[in-house]
């Protein structure tokens, strides 16, 4: 990548971006590009919590006391600074902690499994949410002036990510700034989904970039900085790393560590 890139990843969640184009961002910076991870959904939310937040602080290791989205954004920090890359975080509410319009919790828990049933909602069903992250990401872009944005393909359907997503794209339209998707991980190791982009928009050819050892280990290293997630990602009876390895070499013929991302060009179908 050229030390003249400006490179702006919209995150999601405060892990996405790490798990899923770690070593790019690792291997961009290493190579001159500015580079700043916007985290979206990471803003800060008062008690009282929905039971699958609550659930969720519990298996994160997180007391009922701590402050869970300030302890995460902490791990971030932490994480893109190991990387060598900027960090800005999003005053956005994570799914967990946000309501539907008729009172109810947007997320429930998945009865004895590490993971959450979320509403399904598109991108566009909270309309004044989705709006507010575009002009925000809007502002960004202005102040950034990125050559390049890379956010999420959204294959998990999980509505923060659509939302993030579908408004980055607007935003890169509007701006006439290159977007490129990268592959969910670790949820495309489990063959979970394919991207359905807003009307207008279509992937190109995918691209599995290598890149060289000292940016995978970079990234290995950054992600065990996100302590609360690994206790969820990563243990004896799963080997995130493994998982991590063992998927980038289905796309590796020589070996190297690969990350997948896809261009999205405009499409005829808008």
């Amino acid at each position: 990548m050229s030390q003249d890139l400006r490179l702006l990843a919209l995150s999601p969640h405060l892990d996405d971006a790490v798990l899923s184009f770690g070593a790019g961002l690792a291997q961009a910076a290493r190579d001159g590009a500015e580079v700043i991870v916007n985290t979206v959904f990471a803003g800060t939310a008062p008690p009282p919590y929905s039971p699958a937040a609550e659930r969720m602080h519990s298996i994160w290791g997180l007391s009922p006391e701590q402050d869970a989205p300030l302890h995460r954004r902490n791990e971030d920090i932490a994480a893109l600074a190991h990387l060598g890359v900027g960090y800005r975080h999003g005053r956005f509410l994570d799914a967990i902690y946000r309501k539907l319009p008729d009172g109810r919790w947007l997320a429930d828990n998945v009865e004895g499994r590490k993971k959450l049933a979320i509403s399904r909602q598109t991108s566009r069903s909270d309309a004044d949410l989705f709006a507010a992250v575009k002009d925000d990401i809007e502002a960004l872009v202005e102040e950034f002036d990125p050559t390049l944005i890379v956010t999420c393909a959204a294959i998990s359907h999980h509505v923060d990510n659509e939302i993030t997503r579908d408004a980055a794209l607007l935003v890169a339209a509007e701006k006439d700034v290159p977007v490129r998707l990268w592959e969910d991980l670790p949820h495309a190791v489990f063959g979970m989904g394919s991207a359905e982009l807003p009307p207008g928009f279509r992937l190109g050819a995918p691209e599995a970039a290598p890149v060289e050892s000292e940016a995978r280990t970079r990234k290995f290293e950054a992600l065990k900085l996100y302590s609360s997630q690994m206790l969820m990602l990563n243990g004896p009876q799963k080997d995130l790393f493994e998982q991590l390895d063992g998927h980038a070499r289905k796309t590796s013929p020589d070996g190297a560590y690969r990350e997948t991302t896809w261009p999205v060009v405009s499409s005829d179908d808008s």
